[in-house]
């Protein structure tokens, strides 16, 4: 019985088809984590958005008090729910420890918020109130003032966030965190892709991930929602940059809700 011989061209040609159909028949794991991420950015857009604060500053050193300042500051903020109510980064919207960190002698420093507002992508400006501040975890919470008329509130009805249901996080897993660019760039949404660098258990737990601006929210590959970026402070200043998992912020947000209702 004479051997079978191939030609060669037909050896590649076959060759090229089984690599076509492998490549492109059936759809990468990196392709489909980027499509859910795409979508997760269309989906939940609108859960995160500027806020502006005007704060009045007052400051006491060496036995003496100075005039009042008044400063404007704006920050990202994460939508918690239907009703607006938010979570940012503390540090971002209280000059506090900037402040104390350039005086040359002991003193105190009181911030009041007089405004505080809601910037929606479309210019429209939605006055909240501030609720409450978490020092230790960098956390403050804001939400719209009840009188806010419905046709503004349904601009939140949209978020619907689904908290990692308990996957654990572990370091070198790859997520993205939804963002929002400054006016000068017409306020568009963004998507970055960030890293587990670490995760902390003690003395509580939360995760040091690469790539992350401050009161924004971080998913994990399944679009599960990870937590809220905020600032780790060490002796009163900012030391680092954390994700508080998902799960204490919302204990903390229900705390709130049950406080101010």
């Amino acid at each position: 019985m004479e051997p079978i011989v191939i030609p060669l061209q037909s050896l590649l040609s076959a060759t090229v088809a089984l690599w076509a159909f492998s490549a492109f028949g059936e759809p990468s794991s990196e392709t489909k984590k980027n499509s859910l991420w795409r979508n997760l950015l269309t989906e939940q857009a609108d859960s995160v958005t500027w806020v502006s604060t005007t704060v009045r500053i007052e400051i006491s050193a060496g036995g003496r008090s100075f005039p009042p300042s008044e400063r404007k500051l704006e920050a990202l903020g994460t939508v918690l729910g239907e009703d607006g109510l938010m979570v940012l980064s503390l540090n971002e919207i209280d000059p506090s420890d900037t402040i104390l960190s350039r005086m040359r002698t002991p003193g105190d420093v009181n911030v009041n918020y007089t405004e505080v507002l809601i910037l929606l992508p479309d210019g429209t400006e939605i006055p909240a109130n501030f609720l409450l501040k978490d020092e230790d975890l960098d956390l403050a919470f804001i939400r719209p003032i009840q009188d806010s008329p419905d046709s503004i509130k349904t601009n939140f009805k949209k978020v619907t966030f689904r908290p990692n249901a308990g996957t654990s996080i572990q370091v070198l897993d790859e997520v993205v965190s939804l963002g929002r660019l400054g006016s000068n760039l017409y306020r568009k949404s963004t998507l970055q892709r960030g890293w587990v660098n670490a995760v902390i258990d003690k003395p509580r737990d939360y995760y040091v991930i690469e790539n992350v601006t401050p009161g924004t929210p971080v998913f994990d590959q399944s679009g599960q929602w990870v937590g809220i970026t905020a600032f780790r402070k060490e002796g009163g200043k900012p030391s680092g940059v954390i994700t508080v998992p998902a799960k204490d912020v919302m204990d903390i947000a229900q705390q709130v809700r049950q406080r101010s209702d």
